[in-house]
């Protein structure tokens, strides 16, 4: 049977995870479905676990058993061993919504779009704390036309996710994706690269992605993301030099969607450096600004955003106050000038 979704699944030291990520793969139609199971060498029992799980469901699961080479070389070598008709991640501390993926599965039956979008569930202590969908204005089950799907102007801020993107196996590997290896944060690559090469988008209005908050050492951990920015600033630093060549070339639909994630990651930078964990990351701030102030026109977008970037608001309150924004008296405060300035600029005061 043809394989209609390709599930990559990096595991690094997951053995306390990885069952409740397989177990909600298994669906009715999950005979459509291709689960790779990218060991990155790890330590703990995670391979033998995905091996159990492989003998039980062998024409659903597969092991790929490797040297540790971090994120970007499990979705490497995952996409080039894919026979899905579609391709995503599924990282292994998280799951699926075992019923969501499988009417996802159902849809793919006749669905021919590059990209295929979906909702992510942020879970915390049971609990759902945060929702990424698209707003009213995107209609499920329609196929837009990329060129007329701009993220700014409907205010679909959750573009830069990878938690609710599935692109089309043949796209990706027209495109010759490679993540960078042996750094976190490369998932944007997998979001950024290809929409320049999409000709079309659908959005289903199901809650496939189940994210979970709580692990110690999550790569979104602040102080973990502290620690982590000359790895976002070498996968920023790769996708500006994209931008800056080819953006002239697309369309500014496309472009405002890739901006999305640039401006997502110029905040996570400047939010770092501007905080009390951050007082050794100032050069990289000026040398960042300094590189931004060279192409005005993306400066000017970046700034100008209705998704207002939360760096440059991080930046200007520790210019107007000498503080920074995660000094236990700031952050009030600088909740306080954020709605101020929004208030101000709605009201065009």
């Amino acid at each position: 049977m043809n394989k209609l979704l390709t599930l990559a699944v990096p595991t690094y030291n997951m053995e306390k995870y990885l069952a409740r990520c397989l177990d909600s793969v298994l669906c009715e139609n999950q005979d459509f479905l291709e689960v790779l199971v990218v060991n990155d060498g790890s330590k703990d029992r995670s391979s033998e676990i995905g091996h159990e799980y492989e003998s039980k469901y062998p024409n659903v699961i597969r092991v790929i058993d490797k040297e540790n080479g971090n994120y970007g070389s499990c979705v490497n070598r995952a996409l080039a061993e894919a026979n899905g008709k579609y391709f995503r991640m599924l990282d292994s501390d998280d799951w699926c919504n075992t019923d969501a993926l499988n009417r996802l599965l159902e849809n793919m039956k006749t669905c021919d779009a590059d990209m295929v979008l979906t909702i992510s569930e942020d879970r915390k202590d049971g609990m759902i704390i945060r929702r990424m969908e698209a707003p009213c204005s995107v209609q499920t089950g329609h196929i837009y036309k990329m060129d007329e799907f701009d993220g700014i102007a409907l205010g679909y801020q959750y573009l830069f996710c990878s938690h609710i993107i599935t692109y089309k196996t043949e796209l990706l590997r027209a495109i010759g994706l490679k993540l960078q290896q042996g750094i976190s944060y490369t998932d944007n690559e997998y979001v950024y690269f290809p929409m320049s090469k999409c000709t079309s988008v659908v959005y289903y209005d199901l809650p496939v992605y189940q994210y979970f908050i709580g692990r110690e050492g999550q790569t979104t951990d602040f102080r973990v993301v502290v620690n982590s920015v000359n790895q976002i600033m070498s996968v920023l630093n790769r996708l500006l030099d994209d931008f800056e060549h080819h953006k002239s070339e697309r369309s500014s639909a496309v472009c405002n969607n890739q901006s999305i994630l640039l401006d997502m990651l110029i905040s996570w930078v400047y939010m770092c450096a501007f905080s009390r964990f951050g007082f050794k990351l100032r050069p990289i701030i000026d040398n960042l600004e300094t590189r931004l102030k060279k192409d005005e026109s993306l400066y000017m977008m970046l700034q100008s955003h209705q998704i207002k970037t939360y760096g440059f608001d991080a930046y200007g309150y520790y210019k107007r106050t000498g503080r920074y924004v995660n000094h236990p008296l700031s952050i009030l405060h600088w909740g306080m000038s954020m709605v101020s300035m929004r208030l101000r600029k709605s009201l065009k005061l």
